[in-house]
């Protein structure tokens, strides 16, 4: 039940439907093969992720939608989407193609800078591909003469999981997605979901029995900080780290047990934040770790770098805080609407936030801008 208990909480506090973690009646529509409806309601609702694609900026949320914006945000489009699930996070390596990832462990693609996507996979087909990974692991194990009873029990637990996935359907959410270039990229999720692909999505691979997460841990947030240093954060502390560009992963030590929902940086500093305000920084690519004081006990869902000692993290009540010089300054700059932040985009002299109340701007000294809905594709 505790392990659980993060991602409900999530759930909860975002509005998220919680059938993402549920077994569905068979009565409800498979929201995987309704395609998404063009609504000015869009703006306003639940968004979770907002990225560049160039100079484009596109951002996703509920009801599979997708919105994009030519004029640093304030003015948004409506974009051609197959599914109506739930969209956790998008990712742009080129101004065109990019990837957006959600409930249900769907992941969509786009070739036209998020104007219309396509779906490359969804939980139909990676819970059979999580079933075969988890046999093919258990099998070597049980090949061992002394098997590592840690992997075993990892193992045993990925199997469980893909045969009730098998039984019931998809219900397992990818929660976050990278992409270093066209071709190379890993989504990230619940229940330790983690795929690779290595062709652009026209193949995934369940690489999750890899990573040092014998308790399957959600993985909230996956980050670059570095040429081919990759961390990724998660519950009860979970930090994760490659430095070879995502192909093999050691856990750090942070000296923390709280769930951690985001993670950020940039030339080998780093910053990760999660639950009660608890924030920690980096200057050494995540070999030692510093506990920040932000000034709030607000659960915070997301961090952006400004620079390698400058970020700004948002979360519950629309709490937003700019930390200067590694956490020697820190000061709040507006609650918008009092509605949780999800996802901050730095813009010059604004932010754009993604939240429970759609799609916001603001200066970075707390002024609200306004935002526009422009139509549906």
């Amino acid at each position: 039940m505790m392990r659980l208990l993060s991602h409900y909480v999530l759930a909860l506090l975002l509005q998220i439907p919680l059938v993402a973690f549920a077994d569905k009646p068979a009565s409800m529509p498979d929201l995987l093969d309704l395609p998404a409806v063009a609504s000015a309601r869009s703006l306003d609702g639940l968004m979770l992720d907002v990225t560049r694609a160039g100079k484009r900026l596109v951002a996703v949320g509920a009801y599979g939608s997708i919105l994009f914006s030519d004029d640093s945000g304030a003015n948004w489009q409506q974009a051609i989407v197959p599914v109506q699930v739930t969209l956790t996070s998008v990712s742009f390596p080129s101004p065109e193609q990019g990837w957006a990832v959600g409930h249900d462990a769907v992941i969509l693609h786009s070739s036209d800078g998020g104007e219309s996507w396509e779906k490359q996979l969804d939980g139909r087909q990676t819970g059979a591909m999580s079933l075969v990974a988890a046999r093919e692991k258990m099998a070597q194990l049980e090949a061992q003469v002394d098997p590592d009873m840690m992997e075993m029990d990892a193992a045993d637990m990925a199997l469980s999981e893909a045969e009730r996935e098998q039984a019931v359907g998809p219900n397992r959410p990818f929660l976050d997605v990278w992409f270093r270039d066209e071709h190379y990229g890993i989504a990230v999720g619940a229940f330790n979901y983690f795929f690779v692909t290595e062709d652009g999505g026209r193949s995934w691979q369940d690489r999750s029995l890899s990573l040092p997460n014998p308790d399957t841990l959600h993985l909230y947030s996956i980050h670059v900080i570095a040429t081919d240093t990759l961390l990724m954060a998660g519950e009860f502390g979970l930090v994760l780290r490659s430095t070879d560009g995502g192909d093999s992963w050691q856990a750090l030590d942070l000296g923390y047990e709280g769930t951690l929902f985001a993670v950020s940086g940039m030339n080998g500093h780093a910053w990760v934040t999660g639950l009660r305000g608890n924030a920690f920084y980096s200057a050494d690519a995540g070999d030692s770790w510093r506990h920040l004081d932000l000034g709030t006990q607000a659960t915070m869902l997301e961090v952006c770098s400004l620079s390698e000692d400058e970020a700004v993290f948002g979360g519950l009540g629309g709490t937003v805080v700019r930390v200067r010089q590694a956490g020697a300054d820190v000061t709040t700059v507006g609650k918008p609407g009092g509605a949780h932040v999800s996802s901050i985009l730095t813009q010059p002299n604004s932010l754009v936030l993604a939240g429970a109340a759609g799609l916001r701007r603001q200066s970075l000294d707390g002024e609200k801008q306004t935002v526009k809905y422009q139509g549906g594709r």
